[in-house]
């Protein structure tokens, strides 16, 4: 790691910070690093980074650092240049503990967090709609329009069930909340049985709460139901005779394909609404 290390201090030295061994965030798209108490994101012109930059500097300066959700507190942002791509950055602080993935907490540990994320994130969902024109986008309808093709491409579910997909899908929701939409288990951060960090919200959305289920349920509690519950309760989640049916869709719809690894043997699964309740029935 050459390339970005002069980089990130020339970033801490514009905004007085100090200036300590540079070391590489853990996965993520965007170039992230850790530099002492501080985080330093940067953000490429691929991937949509100019949008997700203006997202987390929205809720960053906005939002977050006045809800009590755990999220990292905003310290700066800028570009790295003033020509072609200028590389905008943020810098926030360095949350405490480590991710869901990398720690190893018992079970009852994991339900206690799962009640606190349940918490934090109807937190999220009850702050009014954002101003601004990045809130404005329907990115749900957008992956509606694409969403069996996007199956066919990946070539995961079998072609019976993705040929049922659009008749399958659940009409569009008025119900809109702000939405981090990316809850895998590298963007939520755990000390102890405590919840102490929720990351990466370049992906947030203004849309249907339900968005914010797949890649929690999937990428986080590895389709553990025990924790689904626990979740449901910390947030308050009513459990309405449509919620498997809601659950499954967004999972359909999701840009980042959560089934992954946690999709059941489908042999016996004849249709869409028999797998939504194989996976999400509580």
């Amino acid at each position: 790691m050459t390339f970005w290390p002069p980089y990130v201090r020339e970033v801490l030295r514009r905004h007085g910070l100090p200036v300590d061994a540079v070391s590489t965030g853990a996965g993520g798209t965007f170039p992230t690093f850790l530099v002492g108490s501080y985080v330093a994101k940067f953000f490429p012109r691929r991937f949509d980074g100019g949008e997700c930059f203006r997202i987390e500097r929205w809720l960053h300066t906005r939002v977050l650092d006045h809800l009590e959700i755990g999220a990292p507190r905003h310290v700066a942002h800028g570009y790295l240049f003033q020509t072609r791509w200028r590389w905008p950055y943020l810098v926030t602080t360095r949350p405490r503990g480590a991710s869901w993935r990398e720690t190893d907490i018992s079970a009852g540990a994991q339900e206690s967090v799962a009640l606190q994320l349940g918490a934090s994130m109807r937190r999220l969902h009850d702050i009014g709609c954002p101003d601004g024109p990045i809130w404005r986008r329907d990115l749900l309808s957008e992956l509606r329009a694409t969403c069996a093709d996007r199956h066919r491409r990946r070539g995961i579910l079998p072609t019976r069930l993705v040929e049922q997909i659009d008749d399958y899908l659940a009409p569009p929701s008025a119900t809109r909340r702000l939405v981090h939409g990316d809850l895998y288990a590298d963007h939520v951060f755990v000390s102890d049985a405590h919840l102490v960090g929720i990351i990466d919200w370049g992906d947030a959305l203004y849309g249907d709460p339900y968005y914010e289920l797949p890649a929690l349920f999937f990428g986080t509690f590895g389709g553990t139901k025990r924790l689904l519950r626990a979740f449901v309760q910390g947030y308050g989640w009513a459990l309405t005779s449509d919620f498997a049916h809601r659950a499954m869709t967004m999972t359909l719809l999701h840009e980042f394909n959560p089934l992954g690894d946690h999709l059941p043997s489908l042999d016996d699964i004849g249709s869409l609404h028999e797998l939504a309740a194989k996976l999400w029935q509580l």
